[in-house]
């Protein structure tokens, strides 16, 4: 619950508090046109006058009760009347001649109170109630309220806690109306450590209802108790309360910054998969930064792919590429860099994209294009010392005039001219690529023809699903569906360890599977498959550059030309942070 919703507003309050006494209660029309008065010395016992006589003949009534009885009748009907200023007049006049009793007199102080703060006369309005509660009578827990709505409009914050300090130094109870009106205005003067009280009283009375949960959360942020604004908002979610998307923000940063980033990366990726909290570019950053601090890399990488992705901010695309350099992921590096460049960047970006450009270039044998990527980003600052210490590695040739006269390149800024990257023969980037992503995997490479590569995947323990559809109709939607299998897998007590995986093995559906560590629980629709050791060719296959099934039967060619049985089984791997590729596993023997 938000701060502004604690933050009633004064004029509504005022009105509530008003229209909750005595005076409020009366309906329109109760007073009569006439009035029966009893001793009224000359005028005559029993005798009736009109409104208007009473106010012309009220100076010559001597008797006091007659008196007070007939300021009050004034004063009542001027309030009804909209006469404030009459109202008040006629009230003091009854009160002055002191013909009533104690109570009697109570009564006409608070209802004179309530006129004036229906004229906005704050001060006269809690000197009045002061002088109600200065009588000898058992006090009501309207007085206090009143009073302390009086001194908050006068700006008196100490004055009002002192007065509604008083409801519970007289022993006087609140109802649930009047409970909500002194949290309304000791949160609005600051004193938190009674809104607590009155919350913990008003969630004994409405335990189901979700705005008491969240205010108590609040007023213990306001006191910089986030462990018991962590505990709070915790409790609430176990007991199913309904929480908002802000609610929900407020709790996923409190686990976060307790110290369990964990737990919030978790809270977040569900909400997003149940739609409670949007699936866009800040949350999705958001959801790397908490993976990145709970250590979850291949998790950090994927949202941070998803966030680049709906943002198109090229921080981000970039900050992705440099992930993807640390993890030699040399291809899906290139692939980012070049998303981060579809459009003409901005010029403090240009350097930077050509030094990454650059790297994802030459660790795959395009020394010439990584060349002029790293001439590129000696051109404008940003990354220029580090380019030139990368051509200086390469043992590169100077640059020409001519190159140095313009940034050219896929990635260039205001001055820069566009120019491509030459396209290069799959077999060639399929060699290029260093190996497995997952550094628990145990690589080897035989010595096989050029076009085919080998590696073992060590045994694994997959969580997987079955699958009906095809492969062409799962890699548009494999990222999405891989969410709502992790979220799954995190509810049956298992963690990712890897990257979403389409297993095909001989007679069966398909399963999309993510290869998990700790202990999960099989339920449902899922399962667990224990894997052995997976020998196999391999291929970086990019969706969209070709039917999928048609490339996978040109590779399983390829594997079978080289002089390779195959076994029946594959696997589609999704590359960390590039969903445009997926890596093709073919069994051998």
């Amino acid at each position: 619950m938000s701060i502004s919703t604690l933050r009633l507003c004064a004029a509504t309050l005022c009105a509530a508090l008003i229209w909750a006494g005595p005076l409020g209660a009366q309906n329109q029309g109760q007073y009569r046109s006439r009035i029966q008065l009893d001793p009224l010395g000359e005028m005559g016992k029993g005798s009736e006058m009109s409104v208007s006589e009473l106010e012309a003949q009220i100076d010559q009534i001597k008797d006091p009760y007659a008196r007070s009885s007939a300021g009050r009748f004034l004063a009542r009907h001027s309030v009804q009347e909209g006469d404030y200023e009459g109202a008040i007049r006629y009230y003091r006049e009854a009160l002055g001649s002191k013909g009533l009793s104690d109570v009697a007199n109570r009564q006409m102080l608070r209802e004179l109170a309530q006129v004036y703060l229906l004229n906005e006369d704050f001060r006269q309005a809690a000197i009045t109630l002061e002088r109600a509660l200065d009588i000898k009578l058992q006090p009501e827990p309207a007085d206090f309220l009143l009073l302390a709505q009086a001194r908050y409009r006068l700006g008196d914050y100490v004055a009002v806690v002192v007065a509604l300090d008083g409801i519970s130094a007289a022993g006087l109870q609140l109802d649930r109306r009047q409970l909500g009106q002194a949290l309304a205005l000791y949160y609005r003067a600051g004193a938190y450590q009674q809104c607590e009280h009155i919350l913990r009283q008003l969630l004994q009375l409405e335990p189901e209802n979700p705005q008491h949960w969240h205010q108590l959360a609040t007023v213990y942020l306001q006191q910089n108790k986030r462990r018991d604004a962590l505990d709070q908002l915790s409790l609430a979610l176990e007991k199913q309360v309904p929480f908002t998307g802000p609610e929900l923000q407020l709790l996923i940063d409190l686990r976060a910054d307790g110290g369990n980033p964990y737990s919030a990366a978790v809270l977040l990726q569900e909400a997003m998969v149940q739609g409670s909290l949007d699936n866009n570019a800040a949350n999705q950053r958001k959801l790397f930064e908490l993976w990145l601090r709970a250590r979850e890399r291949d998790k950090a990488i994927a949202a941070l792919q998803e966030a680049a992705r709906s943002s198109g901010d090229t921080e981000l695309y970039l900050y992705l590429a440099q992930l993807q350099m640390e993890d030699q992921q040399w291809q899906a590096m290139l692939a980012t860099v070049l998303a981060s460049c579809s459009q003409s960047l901005d010029d403090r970006y240009v350097s930077r994209a050509n030094l990454l450009l650059g790297v994802s270039l030459f660790k795959q044998g395009r020394e010439e294009e990584a060349r002029r990527a790293f001439i590129n980003a000696t051109l404008v600052g940003g990354a220029n010392e580090q380019a030139a210490q990368w051509l200086q590695f390469m043992d590169a040739a100077p640059a020409t005039e001519q190159e140095l006269r313009q940034v050219r390149g896929p990635c260039y800024g205001s001055a820069g001219k566009k120019s491509t990257l030459q396209p290069v023969p799959r077999q060639v980037a399929a060699r290029a690529e260093t190996g497995a992503d997952n550094p628990v995997q145990e690589t080897m490479r035989d010595s096989l023809p050029a076009e085919v590569a080998l590696k073992t995947v060590p045994a694994r323990r997959f969580y997987y699903v079955s699958q009906d559809e095809s492969i062409t109709q799962l890699l548009p939607r494999i990222r999405a569906l891989a969410v709502r299998l992790n979220v799954n897998l995190v509810k049956s007590g298992g963690s990712a360890d890897g990257p979403v995986t389409l297993l095909a093995l001989p007679g069966e559906d398909l399963r999309l599977a993510l290869p998990t560590r700790g202990a999960p629980q099989a339920s449902g629709r899922y399962r667990l498959y224990n894997a052995a050791k997976f020998k196999c060719a391999w291929l970086h296959l990019v969706q969209g550059e070709g039917d999928a099934q048609a490339m996978m039967a040109g590779f399983r060619k390829d594997v079978e030309a080289a002089g390779y049985r195959l076994t029946g089984e594959y696997r589609l791997q999704q590359i960390p942070g590039d969903d445009t590729t997926v890596e093709l596993q073919l069994g051998v023997e």
